[in-house]
């Protein structure tokens, strides 16, 4: 797992309330007892704790931690770090 895969994957863990050792990066959210609303807490987190700026349809679209990372490095590839 890629170094953001394994940070996304301790929020996500944090979020759903489970072992970050329960999370895969390619297992959907919701199979991993996320909720609807549990997003809203997912995306404030992930905002935070990773100083990025993503919204829940982002989310949704690319419900798994190598997707979202995938999706996220295409869209900020020219951005400076």
């Amino acid at each position: 797992m890629l170094l953001q895969e394994q940070k996304v994957s301790q929020v996500w863990a944090k979020v759903i309330g489970i072992d970050v050792s329960e999370v895969d990066a390619d297992t959907n959210f919701f199979d991993l007892g996320g909720t609807s609303l549990m997003l809203i807490e997912l995306v404030d987190e992930l905002n935070t704790a990773l100083g990025i700026e993503t919204d829940i349809l982002t989310l949704l679209e690319f419900p798994t931690i190598e997707d979202f990372v995938s999706q996220w490095n295409a869209r900020h590839s020219g951005a400076a770090s």
